[in-house]
């Protein structure tokens, strides 16, 4: 349980690192963007390095829920080996 749990939280972030990007993509010359970056070229590439993170964060996800599943499968196993 505790895996599936982390495994939401990570598609959460991935999903809202995703959203971010995109955002600063489509928005460039946005508050965020003329307060903390040198000028709008800046939120292309921070849009762009946000969106590649996301992507990682979502396979890194995909992997965890991946494991969980194949983890539930398995089922029991006894100390002597037996399968329950």
């Amino acid at each position: 349980m505790p895996n599936k749990l982390s495994a939401i939280v990570y598609a959460t972030m991935a999903l809202s690192y995703s959203v971010m990007g995109i955002l600063l993509m489509l928005y460039p010359e946005s508050v965020f963007s003329e307060r903390f970056l040198p000028n709008y070229r800046w939120s292309y590439y921070l849009g762009t390095l946000l969106v590649v993170y996301g992507v990682y964060r979502a396979w890194r996800a995909y992997e965890r829920f991946k494991d969980d599943e194949e983890d539930d499968d398995e089922g029991y196993e006894y100390y002597d080996g037996k399968k329950g």
